[in-house]
């Protein structure tokens, strides 16, 4: 007697909205809900830009925007603890934790339905102007869904590929976007396009941040299959189902999925957008993106990625790169202590490096392993342990006490760079290794306080603060 087959069980982990609620519970805090209605012209970035002054980062729930009647989320990424929280791990744990989940591959899990499909939007009724998609400032070209992750499948090997794309409404079905990172892609788009077809993809907004991290986020080879990836970081199969179109399988858990085509031989004007940079970006490759479906989940939250310079963006951008670069030097260099990509170099133009007892040209190693990690960087800096590589003053304060200009610093002309750096030179740029290293032994100690009379300090503080 054969077995039925057995039923697909309920994911230990969910989607985005299971995410916030026990993100919330834990830390009331943690989450911002407005309930004020805003426009969606501006008004959520203004208030996440505000908040970010003054050094909050919540996660903003803004319950009414425009007149969609589709509530929106958007800071999730704020700060650093959140993505510690998502994957289960103390902070200074995070960077091991990632390269151990990118490790794992777990093949998805094929399900009839979802709630993603418990809506269904085709012909006639497909219309972009349904979903709560802002313009966030004002210089970019329109609205701009920020949170889109745009999957699609190799066009020789059938693997998927996810990855995060600025997308403009440019019509009620029509999307323009820019392939400019020039990695997967725009690979398949350009293979797809020399057999003169079009590419069908899914567009999926509001996953879980693991999903987010795996698919994403994640930097791996073409040839992986990425909801594979995203697997091993959700700890369970990712269950994906087919919808209207059946080309390409939709993570049945995010809230809203766009099923549609990427044009591959047609283009028109995309941009200006707010990027990363702190300036509006006209730099595009001007792709087109047909909707031909739209599906998400009932009472679906729409996500909003902050773009910009925001704290959000950046450290989208930092803590993927941060995790791949601590894990390349370890290979060879075991003594490396930290890394960080700070706010200040746009989390991807600038990388600091920490090193514990560095050898000689240890430092220059270093730099040019760092320089061949990404090619995005211009500058790395090398400092001993004792700096803080998250603190922008003492890695300066290192280059001012430890490193003279005439030696401690070598550069290479005319190398790739991000197309993206106002900068470049035709999509070439100049990089600087800087070695902020002690280069003698003995070398002036640095001046300390007693962890006792700290504590007494700190004591002393909060009496006088409290009135006492």
């Amino acid at each position: 007697m054969s077995k039925a087959p057995s039923k697909s069980k309920s994911p230990a982990v969910k989607g985005l909205r299971e995410f916030i609620e026990a993100l919330e519970a834990s830390d009331p805090s943690s989450v911002l809900r407005i309930k004020e209605p805003v426009a969606l012209d501006c008004e959520m970035t203004a208030i996440a830009m505000e908040l970010e002054r003054r050094g909050q980062s919540p996660v903003l729930w803004f319950e009414k925007v425009g007149s969609t009647g589709m509530p929106v989320v958007a800071n999730l990424f704020g700060n650093r603890k959140r993505f510690a929280v998502a994957a289960g791990v103390e902070e200074n744990q995070l960077f091991t934790a990632w390269g151990k989940l990118g490790d794992k591959l777990m093949p998805p899990e094929r399900v009839e339905t979802g709630p993603v499909l418990e809506t269904v939007l085709s012909g006639a009724d497909v219309d972009l102007g349904k979903l709560p998609i802002p313009r966030h400032f004002a210089e970019d070209g329109g609205a701009y869904i920020t949170s889109g992750i745009i999957i699609a499948k190799d066009p020789d090997k059938g693997v998927h590929n996810a990855s995060f794309h600025r997308m403009q409404v440019k019509g009620k079905q029509l999307l323009g976007t820019s392939l400019h990172s020039r990695r997967h892609l725009w690979s398949y788009a350009r293979r797809a396009a020399a057999l003169e077809q079009d590419l069908d993809v899914v567009v999926v907004i509001g996953c879980h941040p693991l999903f987010m991290f795996g698919s994403g986020l994640w930097k791996g080879p073409i040839d992986t299959d990425e909801y594979e990836v995203a697997g091993g970081f959700l700890g369970e199969p990712l269950r994906v189902a087919r919808g209207p179109m059946g080309k390409v399988d939709i993570p049945v858990d995010c809230e809203i999925a766009l099923e549609g085509t990427l044009l591959t031989r047609e283009h028109a004007p995309e941009g200006p957008f707010a990027e990363f940079t702190g300036y509006a970006s006209e730099r595009s490759t001007q792709h087109i993106l047909k909707v031909n479906s739209i599906l998400h989940r009932k009472n679906a939250l729409f996500q909003d990625i902050v773009p910009g310079i925001s704290d959000e963006h950046t450290l989208l951008l930092a803590i993927p790169q941060e995790a791949r670069l601590l894990r390349t030097l370890h290979q060879h260099n075991p003594n490396v202590t930290a890394v960080a990509y700070p706010k200040s170099g746009t989390c991807r133009f600038h990388a600091y490096v920490a090193v514990k007892d560095v050898a000689p040209g240890q430092a220059r190693n270093i730099g040019i392993t760092t320089l061949g990690d990404d090619l995005s960087l211009k500058m790395v800096v090398i400092v001993d342990d004792d700096v803080d590589v998250t603190q922008d003053f003492d890695v300066l304060w290192a280059m001012a006490t430890r490193m003279q200009a005439d030696s401690d610093i070598d550069t290479i002309r005319e190398a790739m760079g991000a197309v993206l750096d106002p900068s470049n030179r035709a999509g070439t740029t100049a990089k600087m290794i800087i070695d902020a290293t002690r280069k003698t032994n003995p070398f002036p100690r640095r001046h300390t306080i007693p962890s006792d009379a700290t504590s007494r300090a700190c004591e002393l503080i909060e009496k006088l603060k409290a009135g006492r």
